[in-house]
């Protein structure tokens, strides 16, 4: 059987900041593209920064590039009669270097400030922004209300129009990217063993470091059957980014969630801290529509007016299908960790749009970074005693025989 390639995040529609006058959709970019790269993002393009009033202007102002920090005067000074400064095409046309040196790259994101009166014409880095595009590389720009028409002739209707707000940045850059911006964070180490039983996966560094995804149930391979690829021994000595890295883009179930445990020995490290308890309960006091994803443990009594959806339902149990239909319009949602190993968090986590969102489980990565993908809380799991959780796993306990010998993590949004 022929090699699937590689999991790949699926492709951006073109991406434009609606804003009115007097928006401060300048800084809102600068500030979404800034973030990309300090996660590990490849972000490349331009940002326009504004310096207030001038001797003689109103404005001066530049376009930085945002992977080296040089700038560009864009101010056409207009003598001290103007109430404004106009672009000026010459610094335009001087910064458009720094796009098509993007476009060889081909970066994760390229931004180009904005879509405005030159662009609109033709001219300032319409033609840029036209070869991103047709090149399929994400794009993102601002768009003033006025030249919304033109923006939408320009692109044939075919971007994405965003609110200025920075929610609606993350939805456009969506939660398919989450593997990848998990990825990104993990560090350097040496993967001392995996632990493969018959319900978890393992994860251990050899400087201590642990962490624990649930093992897929048996399914079909989509690359057919590979006991090498499969066996715990194989991934002993790689290092832990490596590892890690099969979450992101292995179709073998077995070989994600082992990435997903390589995960979890970076983040869900022995010092961290944060609020206990095991996650259910961040949505036991919830009056309005609760829908459970995965069939947690006495789930009935904890919480009893929850809709659990679930792989295999059991009584009042609804299909997996149903999560597509239940969570939009619910006010809360707690969702087992392992549908980040079998990869229908994202679709999951985009139904949910408005909901609030609790991932919940042992192989939940203890991460800010997952905030930003619409999920409010995150509870998963501390090893305390590796030696002994890996006893129990090997044996083909659950996850409630090795609670004793670590603890639960809650992070919230809201403690950031």
């Amino acid at each position: 059987m022929a090699t699937l390639r590689p999991v790949l995040a699926p492709p951006l529609r073109p991406g434009a900041v609606v804003h009115g006058p007097g928006s401060d959709v300048d800084r809102l970019l600068d500030r979404f593209v800034s973030e990309l790269r300090r996660r590990g993002f490849r972000t490349a393009g331009l940002v326009q920064r504004n310096y207030g009033a001038g001797d003689d202007c109103a404005d001066r102002m530049e376009l930085v590039d945002v992977a080296t920090g040089r700038s560009f005067g864009i101010s056409q000074n207009l003598g001290r009669e103007s109430r404004a400064c106009r672009v000026d095409p010459a610094g335009v046309a001087d910064a458009s270097q720094v796009v098509r040196r993007a476009l060889e790259e081909r970066p994760d994101l390229l931004v180009i400030n904005k879509f405005a009166g030159l662009e609109a014409h033709g001219e300032g880095l319409a033609r840029e922004m036209l070869e991103g595009i047709a090149e399929g590389i994400p794009v993102l720009t601002s768009v003033g209300s006025r030249y919304l028409n033109e923006w939408q002739s320009f692109t044939g209707g075919y971007a994405a129009l965003l609110a200025p707000d920075e929610e609606a940045l993350w939805r456009w850059w969506g939660p398919h990217r989450l593997y990848e911006d998990l990825v990104l964070g993990v560090r350097e180490a040496e993967v001392r063993r995996v632990v493969l039983g018959g319900k978890w996966i393992m994860v251990e560094t050899v400087d201590g470091a642990v962490g624990l995804a649930a093992r897929p149930s048996s399914a079909p391979d989509p690359e057919g059957p590979d006991l090498e690829r499969q066996a715990p021994e194989s991934w002993a000595g790689t290092s832990l980014s490596a590892l890690a890295r099969q979450a992101a883009r292995a179709w073998n179930p077995v070989s994600a969630a082992a990435g997903i445990a390589a995960l979890n020995a970076h983040y869900n490290h022995d010092g961290l801290s944060g609020g206990g308890g095991n996650g259910l309960d961040h949505f036991a006091g919830v009056e309005g529509r609760l829908v459970v994803v995965g069939a947690f443990p006495d789930i009935a009594r904890r919480l009893p007016r929850a809709q659990v959806v679930e792989i295999r339902p059991g009584p009042g149990e609804y299909p997996e299908v149903a999560g597509e239909w239940l969570l939009p319009g619910a006010e809360a949602a707690a969702v087992t960790s392992s549908t980040l190993a079998n990869r229908t968090l994202p679709r999951l986590l985009a139904a949910a749009a408005g909901t609030r969102v609790a991932l919940v489980g042992p192989g939940t990565p203890l991460t800010p970074r997952l905030f930003s993908y619409g999920i409010e809380a995150l509870s998963g799991f501390v090893v305390e005693d590796r030696n002994a959780v890996a006893r129990v796993i090997l044996e083909g306990g659950s996850s409630r025989d090795f609670h004793r010998h670590g603890r639960f993590v809650t992070l919230r949004r809201s403690d950031r």
